[in-house]
C-alpha cells in the first residue's frame, strides 16, 4: 500500500474556495457607507475530535458493523479546513460552506469484518482511510432585525463526499466512494452586544424516513466574531456535526465530528 500523509490536509481545497470567492467579493458592488454589510469570508481551521460506526453493503451482500475507531483505528484529532462566504442582499443572506477532514489508522481486525462484498479475516493487519468533504449552500431571511439582535430561518442543500478504503495484508484494496445530497432546514440567532461584535448560534438539519431508507443530520456552531478594525477580524467558536444514514443502496453510516475553531474574516 502506497504510504499516506497522516498530517493535517491544507491549502490546495481551501484555496480553491476561498480564492474564487474573494474575486467575486471584490467584484460585488457595495457602496463605500455600507462597507462590510453586503459579503464576507471566513477561514477557520476546525481541530474536531471524531466517533462513528459503519456496515457497507455490497448488493445481496450485507456488511458488518464495525467501530471507525476501535475496529478500524482511525485518528481521533484531525485539524480540517473550513470556510465560509456570504452575502447579504435585505433581509435575505446566502451562505456557502465548506469543511475537509481526512484521518488514517491501522489495526489486526478480532473478528471477520465484511467490507463492501470483501472480507477481511480475524487477525489481519489492515491500514484505513477515511475522507469526508461538506459542501453546503443555505438561504437564509432574517424574521427580526435589530440593532442588538437578529433571528432568521430557511433552507440549505447539501452535499456529503465520503472517501473510505481499507487495505488488508491478505485480502487487499477495498473503497467506497459516495457523494449524498440532502436538503436541510437552518435558524440562526445572533446576539450583537456592541459594535464589532457578535454572537451568533446556528442550527441546520434534517430527518427523514421514506422507502426503508431514514436520514438524521444536524449540524450546529456557535461563534464569536470580533470585527476590530470594521472589515477584518477574528472568528471563533465550536462545531458539531452529526450524520446517521440508512441506505438500501450502500448500508449505514454515522458519524460525528466536534470541536473548536478559530481563523479570520474579511467583509465588504
Amino acid at each position: 500500500m502506497d504510504s499516506r500523509n497522516t498530517s493535517p490536509r491544507s491549502g490546495p481545497g481551501l484555496l480553491a474556495f476561498i480564492l474564487p470567492a474573494l474575486v467575486a467579493l471584490l467584484a460585488y458592488p457595495a457602496p463605500a457607507l455600507a462597507l462590510g454589510d453586503y459579503a464576507g469570508v471566513e477561514g477557520t481551521p476546525w481541530v474536531q475530535g471524531f466517533d462513528g460506526k459503519a456496515a457497507i453493503d455490497n448488493g445481496s451482500t450485507a456488511g458488518t458493523t464495525f467501530d471507525f475507531r476501535s475496529d478500524l483505528g482511525l485518528d481521533n484529532r484531525d485539524t480540517s479546513q473550513m470556510g465560509r462566504v456570504w452575502f447579504r442582499m435585505g433581509k435575505s443572506h446566502l451562505l456557502f460552506d465548506y469543511a475537509d477532514s481526512s484521518r488514517t489508522g491501522s489495526n489486526s481486525f478480532t473478528q471477520n469484518i465484511t467490507y463492501n462484498g470483501t472480507t477481511y479475516s480475524s487477525g489481519e493487519s489492515v491500514d484505513s482511510s477515511l475522507g469526508l468533504t461538506l459542501l453546503q449552500g443555505q438561504y437564509r431571511y432574517s424574521f427580526v432585525n435589530l440593532k442588538v439582535a437578529e433571528f432568521g430561518a430557511g433552507i440549505g442543500l447539501n452535499l456529503a463526499k465520503v472517501d473510505m478504503q481499507m487495505d488488508g495484508t491478505v485480502s487487499g484494496v477495498t473503497n467506497f466512494n459516495k457523494t449524498i445530497p440532502f436538503p436541510t432546514a437552518n435558524a440562526t440567532f445572533i446576539l450583537k452586544p456592541f459594535p464589532g461584535f457578535h454572537i451568533r448560534a446556528e442550527l441546520q438539519g434534517l430527518g427523514v424516513g421514506f422507502s426503508g431508507n431514514s436520514v438524521t443530520i444536524y449540524d450546529a456552531r456557535l461563534q464569536l466574531e470580533w470585527y476590530f478594525l470594521h472589515a477584518f477580524g477574528v472568528v471563533t467558536g465550536y462545531r458539531q456535526y452529526h450524520f446517521d444514514a440508512d441506505s438500501n443502496d450502500f448500508g449505514h453510516v454515522q458519524s460525528n465530528f466536534k470541536g473548536p475553531f478559530i481563523g479570520l474574516g474579511v467583509k465588504f
